[in-house]
């Protein structure tokens, strides 16, 4: 058996898709990925950010090395985006035409509803373990007029004759995590968007804590918006989020923003040389999800490290991420309890994460966390665990044995 030394200088000595074929096949043998995620600890933390791999890594140092030694290297001609999002929409079932590169997943949902007109008239409906970011941006439009309903969970889920109670005339737009971030609710995609649009509604999704986790397909669902931030289970670095949009909705949308990134051509009148005319000359603006949304210079950095992540989930496929963890998650949902722990996670969920309810939880058990080396998200009556393809089940049970001591 390779040591976990060797495993790298093997890894590191070869091409950078060899590399994610070389890790994954090492994750699926194994069951767990340990030689190409260098870990301080016990990390239970992806819902948080997702560490970064060593084929993450090297494409990241490949871009750094790449701007060193030649800055125009990297440009609007010459950068990682297309392979990045080529890569995103294959693991979502999307078009390529159908991705725009966003700053992050709460400027995509700021976007959509300005795109959509949300206002005085044009209402949300969201629930209340929906992103709580989310949440202040679409109370703070309620204060701008703009009508909002807010269904709250019951036994832990979101009810979907909740949802069509809820609606009203005014509702333009339903608002959701697919995958709660402070619960671990996951909303059944394809029949919330069937109710939206049998209500002619539209449906943006925050697909954060599934995409890459969780096998998704947004046409199956019908999903008009899908944003998706590159740091969590994409296991790429901060600066950079995909938004998805349903091309049978374009026609529904106004462009809100404006910049290079959109300009197809563009004629100057004003230089030496130039031709006669105005002082702005004419100029065409690109079209499609991408001719929209896409604004100005992009992340290029944080493309170029998700396009090497993106490579290794590929590789290894989501399924399998998803059949690994199941394991670790099912011995948190089963002992928990017994210490105390109230589960918010519906029992049978296909989350990433789980969730528990325990009184003073952060005063608690913070301190020992620390003291035990192990990192999960702590609050102040809840935790949240969610274990990735770099964990064991002894990593549970340290964490176990500590929450009981």
């Amino acid at each position: 058996m390779l040591s976990r030394r060797r495993v790298l200088v093997v890894l590191t000595s070869l091409p950078l898709t060899s590399v994610a074929d070389a890790s994954a096949q090492t994750a699926a043998s194994t069951g767990q990925d340990r030689q190409t995620f260098t870990i301080d600890g016990t990390y239970l933390d992806a819902a948080y950010t997702h560490p970064l791999g060593e084929v993450a890594r090297r494409a990241a140092l490949d871009y750094v090395e790449t701007r060193r030694r030649d800055p125009q290297s990297i440009s609007p001609r010459q950068n990682s985006r297309a392979i990045a999002v080529e890569r995103f929409a294959r693991l979502i079932n999307a078009a390529v035409q159908d991705i725009a590169v966003v700053p992050s997943t709460m400027d995509a949902e700021n976007l959509v509803n300005a795109c959509l007109g949300v206002g005085p008239g044009v209402g949300v409906l969201t629930d209340a373990i929906h992103y709580d970011g989310s949440l202040v941006l679409y109370a703070e439009l309620q204060r701008r007029g703009a009508p909002l309903a807010v269904v709250r969970p019951k036994a832990g889920r979101i009810d979907l004759a909740d949802v069509r109670e809820a609606l009203t005339r005014e509702t333009k737009l339903i608002a959701v995590s697919q995958v709660s971030s402070s619960t671990g609710f996951e909303h059944d995609l394809a029949e919330l968007c069937a109710l939206a649009h049998s209500h002619g509604a539209l449906v943006y999704a925050d697909i954060i804590q599934a995409a890459g986790a969780l096998p998704i397909d947004v046409r199956e669902s019908q999903v008009d918006f899908a944003a998706c931030g590159t740091y969590k289970w994409l296991m790429g670095d901060f600066g950079t989020a995909f938004l998805y949009v349903r091309p049978d909705v374009l026609g529904q949308i106004k462009r809100v923003e404006v910049g290079w990134r959109q300009v197809k051509n563009q004629e100057s009148h004003v230089l030496p040389f130039d031709a006669p005319g105005p002082a702005i000359g004419p100029y065409t603006l690109a079209g499609g999800a991408a001719g929209i949304f896409e604004v100005s210079t992009p992340a290029w950095g944080a493309l170029a490290t998700v396009a090497g992540s993106l490579a290794y989930i590929e590789q290894l496929g989501v399924a399998t991420l998803a059949r690994l963890r199941q394991p670790l998650l099912n011995r948190l949902q089963s002992r928990l309890p017994a210490l105390g722990f109230e589960s918010l996670t519906p029992v049978g969920s296909r989350s990433p994460l789980v969730a528990f309810a325990y009184r003073n939880a952060e005063k608690r058990f913070a301190s020992q966390l620390k003291s035990a080396k192990i990192k999960i998200s702590v609050y102040e009556h809840r935790i949240r665990v969610s274990p990735s393809i770099y964990n064991t089940l002894d990593d549970c049970d340290h964490l176990i044995e500590v929450l009981s001591a």
